[in-house]
């Protein structure tokens, strides 16, 4: 088996250069969408690209952390590309539903093994 491979790049590169806005603070939890209408990407680097197809195959709310994870960088650099992206129109991101809007979990776990014993 061949060992890893070794980013070309240090991860903290991708975010050199990037406008960070401070309104935006994604966190963790925080879904990102593709914004209805985005405005004109302009020059996209790589990283940024593949966040935002990876949330246009996703079509549902993705959280920071698991594009963070889907793409192999850090959290705190997605987190600053996601502000970035978001700050130009091109990504929405809100934050997660309060956990009383969220489904029982008991109702879930009922669900769940009665597919089980099917």
């Amino acid at each position: 088996m061949s060992p890893p491979r070794r980013r070309m790049v240090p991860a903290f590169m991708g975010v050199a250069g990037l406008d960070v806005p401070d309104r935006i603070r994604p966190d963790r939890t925080t879904l990102l969408y593709r914004a209805p209408q985005p405005t004109a990407a302009g020059a996209l680097d790589a990283p940024a690209l593949r966040l935002l197809n990876l949330v246009d195959e996703r079509r549902g709310g993705l959280s920071v952390y698991e594009a963070a994870a889907a793409l192999g960088l850090p959290f705190c650099v997605v987190r600053m590309m996601t502000a970035s992206l978001a700050s130009r129109g091109l990504l929405e991101a809100h934050d997660p539903p309060p956990p009383a809007l969220l489904p029982d979990i008991e109702l879930l776990e009922v669900v769940l093994n009665g597919l089980r014993a099917l």
